[in-house]
């Protein structure tokens, strides 16, 4: 074992640790809003208008039904 003394930050380093910190806390936030936006932009008003189902079966019948009509479309 070493007898040396741990390492202590200055004060600026405190500073400007904390400076970093508040500027990537501001990043990730503005990304998860501009994720959030691009979202509901690509979804549009057809948010309100999709049905709501009161089960999961019929939420799957309904994704199979229609992955079955789109490779129809493509296919046949």
């Amino acid at each position: 074992m070493s007898d040396e003394q741990p390492l202590r930050w200055s004060e600026e380093q405190l500073k400007r640790r904390k400076q970093r910190n508040i500027a990537l806390a501001l990043v990730l936030i503005g990304l998860v809003v501009l994720f959030f936006v691009v979202t509901i932009a690509k979804l549009g008003g057809n948010v309100a208008k999709r049905p709501s189902y009161g089960s999961l079966g019929v939420i799957e019948q309904v994704a199979v039904s229609e992955h079955s009509a789109d490779a129809s479309r493509h296919f046949g």
